[in-house]
């Protein structure tokens, strides 16, 4: 039976104050008929108020709310919620913190 909430694993760092990147596990999530960027914000909003996360248009117009979800880059605006997902930020960019990257060297 497949349940209506999500396990999510997301790639945590603070360059301030951590040395390593470190995985944070959000177990029952709910997830069905929701974006990524919808559970992103569910576990800002309930969860973790520290969670930092790009996603303001959530219309895929501003391409900043791009991370690596389940080993693929995705806009998570767009792609939808899965019962499992690790959530990573982008490769090869400076991590702001979490999943937030630094695309000033893009412009």
């Amino acid at each position: 039976m497949m349940s209506d909430l999500a396990t999510v694993h997301i790639i945590r760092f603070d360059p301030s104050i951590d040395e390593d990147e470190r995985i944070e596990t959000y177990r029952d999530i709910p997830y069905i008929g929701c974006s990524v960027l919808d559970v992103l914000e569910y576990i800002y909003e309930e969860r973790d108020s520290t969670l930092a996360f790009r996603g303001p248009c959530a219309a895929g117009c501003c391409k900043g709310c791009i991370v690596i979800i389940n080993g693929k880059p995705g806009l998570a605006c767009e792609i939808p919620a899965e019962a499992q997902m690790t959530i990573e930020p982008l490769h090869k960019f400076e991590i702001i913190k979490d999943i937030v990257v630094d695309f000033s060297r893009l412009k």
